[in-house]
C-alpha cells in the first residue's frame, strides 16, 4: 500500500512539475548598437550582448538604457514554451545646440552682413533667423554648415529697423540656441578726426592714446592700411563714442605712410588719418599746430593731418606747405623748413569770410547823385542880397571927378 501512495506522489509532482515549465518562455533581445541595460519589468536582467531572458508565460515591459542614446521601452507577450524577439536601433540623443559666439555682432541696414555663428551641436540643415519682437523674421541665406561648430550665413538687412534683434539657431529636432546681432541706421557712419601720436617706430608696439571721431561703437576694431601692402591689425579699447585707444604691433613692417581705418563690424572701414611707420635711422622733427579759432583741418602737403590743435610727430626733414581750413572763414597757410630733432610751431589767426554787409561799395551812380545833392543844397547867404544889384549916388561920382581935376591942375602948375 505505502509502495502505491509513493507512485502516486511521484506521479502527482512530475503532472505538477511539467504544467510549471510549460508555462515559461524566453525573450531574445538585442541592439544597435549592443551593451544596453535590459530592464524586464523594472529588473535589471543583462544586456544586449546575446541576451535570452526566461519569462513567464504573459505581457512583460522590456526597457533598453545606453549612455549617449534614447531609452527604448516596448512591451512584448511570452507565450508557452516559446521565445519571443526584441531588436531595434537606438537613437542617439542630440543634445541643443549652444552659441559661443557671432562675428559680426552687428551691420549697417544698408546692405547684406555675411555672418559667422560659432557653437556646437549644429545639424546638418539647420534653420537660422534674426528675430525681433513686431518684426517679421529676417531669413538667413546662403546657409554653410562645417561639421556641428560652425554656421557661415548672410541675412539681407537693407532697409530693415535699428536695434537689437535674436539670433536664433534651430535644429530639425525643434531645439534651438540664440544669441543677438544689432542692426544700426546706415546714417550713423564713423567719422575720424584725429589720432594720438600719428606714428611709430618699426619693431615696436605703439599704444595709440586718442583715436578721435563719431558714431564708434563698443566692438569697434581698427587697422592701418596701406595700397601693396597687408593691413596691420590693432587691438581698440573702447572709451566713448567719440573716443577709442589702442596699440598697433608694428613688427617687420614696411616703414611709409598708413591710413588709419575704423570699423564697428569687422568688415565696413572708414579711413582717411595718416600714421607714419619710420625707421632707427631716420630723425625726423615735430611739428605743432594750433589756430583761433580752433577746429581748422590740418594739410599737410595735401595729406590730412587732423584737427587742430594737436602735435604732428615724424615730419620728414624739409620744406612743407600747411593749410588749415575751417568752415566760415578764410584758408590759411604757410611754408615751413622742417629740421631733425626739432619742434616747428604754428599758430595761425584765422579772419572770418567776409559777408555782404561788409564788402566795400562799388562806383555806382547812386553814390555820385547822393554827393550831388549834398554839395548842391541851398545854404542861406550871410551877405545881403541887395549888394550886387545896388546903385552908387551921383554925389559919390562927382567928388571922384573933382578929385581927379584937382591932380591935373597941380600938376600943370608944376611943369
Amino acid at each position: 500500500m505505502k509502495r502505491i501512495n509513493l507512485l502516486l506522489s511521484l506521479f502527482l509532482a512530475i503532472l505538477l512539475l511539467t504544467a510549471w515549465v510549460s508555462a515559461d518562455g524566453n525573450i531574445s533581445v538585442s541592439s544597435t548598437p549592443v551593451g544596453a541595460t535590459i530592464y524586464l519589468d523594472g529588473v535589471p536582467t543583462g544586456s544586449t550582448t546575446n541576451a535570452v531572458i526566461g519569462a513567464a508565460s504573459g505581457s512583460h515591459t522590456i526597457l533598453l538604457q545606453l549612455t549617449g542614446y534614447q531609452d527604448y521601452t516596448q512591451s512584448v507577450v511570452v507565450n508557452d514554451n516559446q521565445t519571443s524577439v526584441v531588436s531595434l536601433t537606438l537613437t542617439a540623443v542630440v543634445a541643443a545646440p549652444t552659441i559661443s559666439s557671432i562675428s559680426p555682432t552687428s551691420g549697417y541696414n544698408s546692405s547684406i552682413v555675411t555672418v559667422t555663428v560659432s557653437g556646437t551641436g549644429f545639424s546638418t540643415s539647420p534653420t537660422i533667423v534674426l528675430a525681433q519682437s513686431g518684426q517679421t523674421n529676417i531669413t538667413a541665406t546662403s546657409v554653410s554648415v562645417a561639421g556641428t561648430t560652425s554656421i557661415t550665413c548672410q541675412f539681407p538687412i537693407t532697409g530693415k529697423p535699428a536695434g537689437v534683434w535674436n539670433v536664433v539657431v534651430t535644429n530639425p529636432d525643434g531645439q534651438s540656441a540664440t544669441s543677438v546681432f544689432t542692426i544700426y541706421n546706415a546714417g550713423s557712419a564713423i567719422t575720424l578726426l584725429s589720432i594720438t601720436p600719428n606714428n611709430g617706430l618699426v619693431n615696436n608696439t605703439i599704444t595709440i592714446t586718442s583715436l578721435t571721431g563719431t558714431n564708434f561703437l563698443s566692438m569697434a576694431t581698427m587697422k592701418l592700411s596701406r595700397t601693396g601692402y597687408n593691413d596691420i591689425p590693432g587691438t581698440a579699447v573702447y572709451s566713448s563714442s567719440t573716443k577709442i585707444g589702442g596699440t598697433f604691433n608694428l613688427t617687420s613692417r614696411a616703414p611709409g605712410t598708413y591710413q588709419v581705418c575704423v570699423s564697428n563690424d569687422a568688415t565696413t572701414y572708414v579711413c582717411g588719418l595718416s600714421f607714419v611707420i619710420y625707421t632707427s635711422d631716420t630723425v625726423n622733427g615735430t611739428l605743432y599746430v594750433q589756430s583761433s579759432p580752433s577746429g581748422a583741418s590740418i594739410y599737410v602737403d595735401s595729406a590730412y593731418m587732423g584737427k587742430t590743435t594737436m602735435t604732428l610727430y615724424n615730419i620728414t626733414p624739409g620744406s612743407h606747405t600747411i593749410h588749415l581750413l575751417l568752415s566760415g572763414y578764410n584758408d590759411w597757410s604757410d611754408t615751413i623748413t622742417v629740421t631733425s630733432g626739432n619742434t616747428i610751431n604754428e599758430y595761425a589767426t584765422l579772419k572770418a569770410t567776409a559777408t555782404d554787409a561788409t564788402t566795400a561799395p562799388t562806383s555806382t551812380p547812386t553814390t555820385v547823385k547822393t554827393t550831388l545833392k549834398v554839395t548842391t543844397a541851398k545854404v542861406p547867404t550871410t551877405y545881403p542880397k541887395t549888394t550886387t544889384t545896388t546903385q552908387k549916388s551921383p554925389v559919390e561920382g562927382a567928388m571922384v571927378l573933382g578929385a581927379v581935376g584937382l591932380g591935373i591942375v597941380a600938376f600943370h602948375r608944376k611943369y
